[in-house]
């Protein structure tokens, strides 16, 4: 029963942390740069992949087609983005890309994400961190489905520090 009642102990901590964190951030972003946590995974997601174009964005988002061109609506009227000529593939798309304005904003929101991270984290010693590097490692492909949500999970990760070799989700296998 003790074991039964260390799990369900667990389960609970591990919830209320993980809560803690994105709302932490989401606060943090809104803080940094006013932008809600959409507008915010976009920037990251473009200034991360100059070039995307809508339907890649709107896929690691995870927003509806009419509700991401929305978005980039406002965040070119708001000088953010800029939405340059058609893709090779098909014409009508456009890649889009980050303004002087755009970059900056990019530039604070990760290092708001991190920053909150850093303050959860930082209560650790070189070898806990290490530890539990290890296993997020091992936890977070279980918490991930194949497809369109492998790159959801990362929608606000910083691509520049990231190391694909060892990223749980990378080496997941793709749908």
């Amino acid at each position: 029963m003790t074991e039964d009642r260390e799990k369900l102990r667990l389960e609970n901590i591990f919830g209320a942390m993980s809560l803690a964190l994105v709302d932490k951030m989401e606060k943090a972003f809104g803080a940094e740069t006013g932008l809600g946590p959409s507008a915010v995974a976009a920037v990251i997601q473009i200034g991360s992949n100059p070039g995307l174009s809508i339907e890649t964005l709107r896929r690691t988002i995870a927003l509806s087609h009419s509700a991401t061109v929305r978005l980039v609506d406002l965040l070119v009227e708001q000088g953010l983005v800029l939405r340059e000529g058609g893709l090779e593939a098909d014409r009508r798309s456009k890649a889009l890309r980050l303004t002087g304005s755009g970059e900056a904003i990019f530039r604070r929101n990760l290092a708001a994400r991190r920053a909150v991270i850093d303050r959860a984290v930082s209560v650790l010693s070189a070898d806990e961190t290490r530890s539990l590097g290890l296993l997020v490692e091992k936890l977070l492909p279980a918490l991930v489905d194949l497809g369109d949500d492998q790159n959801v999970v990362c929608r606000v990760c910083d691509e520049a520090v990231c190391v694909r070799e060892r990223c749980p989700i990378s080496h997941m296998p793709k749908v």
